[in-house]
């Protein structure tokens, strides 16, 4: 099975390409979604985080506020750091988990939708990369219309990652999400044919 790394920048669409290979029935697991479901009230990774930060996190209804979280590890390393720390090899088992359930059902290619991956060095652990990218004017846009943060605001949290054209450098294949879904849709299935020839 071809493990495939799927990465980006903070909304350059790689929700949309994600989906568009579950579409194609491509397995795709999602770092996001697991580290979503871990942190769920009681969850292994909420217990640890609720541990490290205090209940001044919670909402009144003991759900985490990923805002406020958010806002305290994104202008603090060191405490981003503890949040990686709790959640990391958490996340970690989950994935080898579900690689090795795609791995037995005979799925040719599975992609693994990691934010951070260069960022956190995992490049020597896949066949080949994937970039979703966009220009950053594009990026700030989305994320103040997304998070519904200001421009400042924003644009730190995209620089608190690689510039993009590091990443281009890095990468294998490179999806250009700066126009329509049909386009990048067109690109995607490209991509699987080429994967697929390999």
């Amino acid at each position: 099975m071809k493990w495939i790394g799927l990465t980006g920048g903070i909304a350059t669409g790689k929700s949309t390409v994600k989906n568009r290979l579950l579409a194609l029935n491509i397995p795709v697991i999602d770092a996001d979604q697991i580290s979503h479901e871990l942190t769920q009230v009681g969850g292994l990774g909420y217990k640890g985080i609720v541990s490290q930060f205090g209940h001044e996190i919670l909402n009144p209804d003991q759900t985490l506020h990923r805002k406020k979280l958010g806002e305290i590890v994104f202008n603090d390393k060191q405490k981003l750091l503890s949040l990686e720390q709790i959640l990391h090899p958490l996340i970690q088992t989950e994935v080898k988990q579900r690689k090795t359930k795609f791995q037995v059902q005979g799925a040719a290619i599975c992609f693994y939708d990691v934010p951070l991956l260069f960022e956190k060095n995992l490049e020597a652990q896949f066949d080949q990369i994937v970039l979703v990218y966009a220009p950053i004017t594009t990026q700030v846009d989305r994320v103040m219309l997304r998070d519904s943060l200001d421009h400042t605001q924003a644009l730190a949290r995209i620089n608190a990652q690689l510039p993009m054209s590091v990443k281009i450098q890095k990468s294998h294949h490179c999806l250009d999400n700066s126009t329509n879904n049909d386009d990048l849709g067109l690109q995607v299935l490209n991509l699987i044919r080429v994967l697929s020839q390999q």
